[in-house]
């Protein structure tokens, strides 16, 4: 008897197992592979191509949320398992400013939104003249004419109208010029408070002390932004063939006497050269050596 519930059973067993690898081996394995899914075009990865993914990131207003839905908030990779780092090897990875604008020396322009690095763009401009090159006076800081964000997704940044804001935060440009206080106060003149703004529509400068308005300096200046010969020596005070400021024949009170180092030989040498920009377009006047208020 228990032989036979034996047999039975190994017979079922059997029976269920060539049933079940006969439906199996009905089954259809030649169904080919889901196919590759590629929300990009051709081209994505390609500097040289249209499709490329910069000028993506631009037809979004560099909002990189975008990317950040299948390459993951720290762009590592994400969903598609493709990470956007080992390019974008700086802190911040596509974040860094640099990305956008500027190159890895300076994140100002040149190269501009648009990939430009010629002065005469107004992307580009007088920039570099400004923070790193500049040899007529002090360098400038980037926030001493921007509001510098603190990311890229930070308020008043990418979520606004291009061109940049151009916003006169340095003492500098602000510096008030004739105050009765000063040891150089004449009455005969006003005080002398800039009040700066720029011109989107011709690109000027004005108001600014940086460029002419302070004591015996050219106020009435507006150099423009994408053209160095409208800022050359003589443009803030005096005039292309004399340096010297305002004197009383011109409504000023500066002495006719050409020598400029004579009385200001710690910033120019006696070929008008300047010899120390750190001492030049920064708010003081140096007289014989010293730097004060005027």
């Amino acid at each position: 008897m228990r032989n036979k519930i034996k047999f039975v059973v190994f017979y079922l067993v059997v029976l269920f197992l060539s049933i079940y690898i006969s439906s199996c081996s009905d089954l259809d394995t030649n169904i080919p592979p889901p196919p590759y899914v590629n929300v990009h075009s051709e081209g994505i990865d390609s500097i040289n191509s249209p499709n490329w993914h910069g000028n993506l990131v631009k037809q979004y207003n560099y909002n990189l949320m975008v990317c950040q839905d299948c390459h993951g908030p720290d762009y590592s990779g994400g969903l598609v398992e493709q990470s956007c780092l080992g390019c974008h090897v700086l802190p911040q990875g596509p974040e860094n400013c640099t990305t956008c604008h500027g190159t890895l020396e300076s994140s100002a322009p040149p190269r501009d939104l648009d990939g430009n690095t010629s002065t005469s763009f107004p992307g580009v401009g007088t920039h570099q003249n400004h923070l790193r090159f500049n040899t007529s006076g002090r360098a400038v800081l980037c926030s001493e004419c921007h509001n510098i964000p603190g990311g890229l997704f930070t308020p008043g940044h990418i979520d606004t109208d291009q061109p940049a804001e151009v916003i006169f935060n340095g003492p500098v440009s602000l510096t008030v010029t004739n105050e009765p206080n000063t040891s150089q106060y004449d009455d005969s003149l006003p005080l002398y408070m800039p009040d700066p703004s720029f011109d989107y529509s011709v690109l000027t400068c004005s108001n600014t002390y940086c460029h002419g308005y302070f004591k015996n300096g050219n106020t009435e200046n507006a150099p423009v932004w994408n053209d160095p010969s409208t800022a050359q020596c003589g443009s803030c005070h005096g005039d292309g063939s004399n340096p010297l400021p305002k004197r009383q024949s011109e409504g000023g009170t500066h002495p006719s006497n050409a020598n400029c180092y004579q009385c200001h030989g710690g910033v120019v040498d006696q070929n008008l050269n300047i010899i120390n920009p750190t001492k030049h377009i920064d708010g003081l006047l140096n007289l014989y050596g010293s730097d004060i208020n005027y």
